[in-house]
């Protein structure tokens, strides 16, 4: 790949885990079978619901360690020097248990250089604790990811079990806490969801909010299970999925991450493939995704992410990168 000509480059979104240490739902399964990679990998294909492995792929790798070795190797080629940790499915009881993640990160020999953390915004004004629990553990704490996605198609997997989570009051007082706590917000929306970020943006504009994976428009690159499944289809999903991208993009302290372009929910299907795509591969298929998000945002308020290793079950980073 050709060199890149800037002093740092930063992958502003990846997730970690340690699936048999920490507290995750596939912990137990983990420990169970965790000597085996293959036999863990088989059973977890068939104990995970239909959904989930649709939306991560069969071969999907959150059921392994993803520690900061694998993605150094992974990123290694392509001059990365930090990134920055999303939250990812810390399993808890108590809501302050979420700051567990935030402690375990702080303990690693490569820490991230910043971490956006989970608190569920929907406790209003009762998770102010959270997030200044977070902020205590760690000086890296830029923000907080409450995950909003949920499709109304029964095959695509829900994050959240309410499609207009955002819309109700303990969420909205949740999320005006931000502002008190000098936090940003990661949104991750579904594109049909879009305008509920502007909605946010618009009730508390002193939050800065980063629109994670470019909102995500299922079945915008080819059919998955149902969604997409034709020309017209795709077409529909793309045309409103650029104008609500504008729309959103009318708010200045909005972000967009352009990342997650490879799950597998856009329909692309490279996560049957035993080969990576290549480059201009990617470029052909992904370029209208990469070119709307900058041409809307600029590239002042756009940033590059892997969203591995999630991401990885349909490239491998350099090919994206």
């Amino acid at each position: 790949m050709p060199e890149l000509d800037v002093p740092d480059v930063i992958d502003p979104h990846i997730h970690l885990f340690d699936v048999k240490g920490t507290p995750r739902q596939v912990q137990p399964l983990a420990k169970l079978l965790g000597w085996n990679e293959k036999l863990l990998r088989a059973v977890a294909k068939k104990a995970f619901p239909k959904p989930t492995l649709n939306f991560f792929g069969e071969r999907n790798n959150l059921v392994v360690d993803y520690l900061t070795t694998q993605f150094r190797a992974d990123s290694a080629s392509s001059k990365v020097s930090r990134f920055v940790h999303i939250e990812a499915g810390w399993k808890d009881k108590d809501p302050m248990d979420a700051v567990g993640e935030t402690e375990w990160l702080e303990s690693l020999n490569d820490p991230p250089a910043a971490i956006v953390a989970h608190a569920d915004l929907a406790l209003g004004a009762k998770v102010a604790p959270v997030l200044a629990g977070h902020k205590a553990a760690s000086s890296r704490v830029r923000g907080i990811r409450h995950m909003l996605a949920n499709h109304p198609s029964p095959t695509v997997m829900n994050f959240a079990e309410d499609g207009e989570l955002s819309r109700t009051a303990s969420f909205r007082t949740g999320f005006e806490q931000l502002a008190e706590h000098d936090l940003s917000y990661d949104a991750w929306v579904f594109s049909h969801q879009l305008d509920q970020v502007g909605e946010l943006a618009t009730a508390v504009p002193e939050v800065p909010i980063v629109l994670c994976h470019g909102a995500t428009p299922v079945g915008f690159g080819g059919e998955f299970h149902g969604v997409g499944a034709s020309a017209g289809d795709r077409d529909r999903i793309a045309g409103e999925w650029r104008d609500a991208m504008s729309a959103v993009a009318e708010h200045d302290q909005v972000r967009v991450k352009v990342s997650g372009f490879l799950m597998p929910v856009l329909g692309f299907g490279y996560e049957h493939s035993d080969a990576s795509p290549t480059t201009s591969e990617l470029v052909d298929k992904l370029g209208p995704l990469v070119r709307h998000c900058v041409d809307t945002f600029g590239p002042d308020r756009s940033m590059m992410a892997s969203n591995f290793p999630v991401d990885r079950v349909s490239a491998d980073y350099d090919a994206w990168f």
